[in-house]
Protein backbone atom coordinates (compact mmCIF):
# COMPACT_ATOMS: atom_id res chain seq x y z
CA UNK A 1 0.00 0.00 0.00
CA UNK A 2 1.16 3.30 -0.41
CA UNK A 3 0.88 6.34 1.58
CA UNK A 4 1.56 9.45 1.18
CA UNK A 5 1.72 13.27 2.81
CA UNK A 6 0.77 16.56 1.42
CA UNK A 7 3.22 19.27 2.74
CA UNK A 8 2.30 23.33 2.88
CA UNK A 9 5.40 25.38 3.10
CA UNK A 10 5.09 28.86 3.72
CA UNK A 11 8.91 30.33 1.85
CA UNK A 12 10.63 32.62 2.65
CA UNK A 13 10.54 35.55 -0.28
CA UNK A 14 12.56 34.97 -3.34
CA UNK A 15 13.27 31.54 -2.58
CA UNK A 16 9.53 29.48 -4.24
CA UNK A 17 11.62 28.18 -7.34
CA UNK A 18 14.74 26.67 -5.28
CA UNK A 19 12.83 25.33 -2.54
CA UNK A 20 10.88 23.52 -5.79
CA UNK A 21 13.72 22.87 -7.45
CA UNK A 22 15.31 20.95 -4.46
CA UNK A 23 11.98 19.07 -3.39
CA UNK A 24 11.52 17.40 -6.72
CA UNK A 25 15.05 16.31 -6.15
CA UNK A 26 14.27 14.52 -3.31
CA UNK A 27 13.60 10.50 -2.24
CA UNK A 28 9.70 9.93 -1.99
CA UNK A 29 9.18 13.47 -3.32
CA UNK A 30 6.66 12.55 -6.41
CA UNK A 31 5.22 16.58 -6.87
CA UNK A 32 6.08 19.87 -5.72
CA UNK A 33 4.24 23.26 -6.99
CA UNK A 34 3.96 27.02 -6.54
CA UNK A 35 0.82 27.39 -5.70
CA UNK A 36 -0.94 30.45 -6.78
CA UNK A 37 -0.08 32.54 -3.74
CA UNK A 38 3.96 32.11 -4.24
CA UNK A 39 5.07 32.49 -1.16
CA UNK A 40 3.31 28.89 -0.62
CA UNK A 41 4.63 25.09 -1.99
CA UNK A 42 2.66 22.29 -1.62
CA UNK A 43 4.51 18.50 -2.08
CA UNK A 44 3.26 15.07 -2.25
CA UNK A 45 5.66 12.39 -0.39
CA UNK A 46 4.94 8.68 -1.03
CA UNK A 47 6.37 5.66 0.57
CA UNK A 48 5.41 1.81 0.79
CA UNK A 49 5.06 2.05 4.64
CA UNK A 50 4.22 4.37 7.21
CA UNK A 51 7.99 4.59 8.76
CA UNK A 52 9.27 4.92 5.58
CA UNK A 53 7.15 8.23 5.08
CA UNK A 54 8.01 9.84 7.97
CA UNK A 55 11.68 9.26 7.04
CA UNK A 56 11.18 10.43 3.30
CA UNK A 57 9.22 13.72 4.65
CA UNK A 58 11.50 14.79 7.49
CA UNK A 59 14.66 14.48 5.16
CA UNK A 60 12.59 16.38 2.40
CA UNK A 61 11.36 19.45 4.64
CA UNK A 62 15.24 19.63 6.10
CA UNK A 63 16.45 20.07 2.39
CA UNK A 64 14.36 23.01 2.68
CA UNK A 65 14.73 24.08 5.98
CA UNK A 66 16.49 27.28 5.63
CA UNK A 67 14.32 28.90 3.15
CA UNK A 68 10.92 28.08 4.72
CA UNK A 69 8.96 29.65 8.16
CA UNK A 70 6.70 27.04 8.72
CA UNK A 71 4.69 24.15 7.46
CA UNK A 72 1.42 21.99 7.06
CA UNK A 73 1.68 18.18 7.24
CA UNK A 74 -1.66 16.77 5.99
CA UNK A 75 -1.33 12.73 5.84
CA UNK A 76 -3.91 10.86 4.08
CA UNK A 77 -5.56 8.28 6.12
CA UNK A 78 -4.92 4.77 5.80
CA UNK A 79 -7.09 1.32 6.75
CA UNK A 80 -5.24 0.91 9.88
CA UNK A 81 -5.86 3.88 11.27
CA UNK A 82 -9.61 5.25 12.20
CA UNK A 83 -8.89 8.69 12.15
CA UNK A 84 -6.57 11.36 11.31
CA UNK A 85 -5.98 15.28 11.90
CA UNK A 86 -4.01 17.75 12.18
CA UNK A 87 -2.73 20.32 14.70
CA UNK A 88 -0.84 23.47 14.22
CA UNK A 89 2.24 23.69 15.66
CA UNK A 90 3.62 27.06 15.21
CA UNK A 91 1.69 30.36 15.16
CA UNK A 92 -0.12 31.98 12.51
CA UNK A 93 1.40 34.40 10.81
CA UNK A 94 -0.26 37.92 9.74
CA UNK A 95 -1.35 36.99 5.96
CA UNK A 96 -0.48 33.54 6.19
CA UNK A 97 -3.43 30.64 5.68
CA UNK A 98 -4.17 31.05 9.20
CA UNK A 99 -2.14 27.85 10.05
CA UNK A 100 1.12 26.43 11.20
CA UNK A 101 3.32 23.49 11.53
CA UNK A 102 1.14 20.55 12.03
CA UNK A 103 1.32 16.82 12.94
CA UNK A 104 -0.89 13.47 12.36
CA UNK A 105 -2.14 12.40 15.81
CA UNK A 106 -3.67 8.98 16.21
CA UNK A 107 -7.51 9.43 17.48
Amino acid sequence: MITRVYVILDVIEGKTDQVVRSLRNKAGVVMADVLEDSSNVITVVEASERQRLAELTVRALASVGNMTECFELMPTRDRRRSSVFTKPLCPAKTGNRGKGTAVKEKV
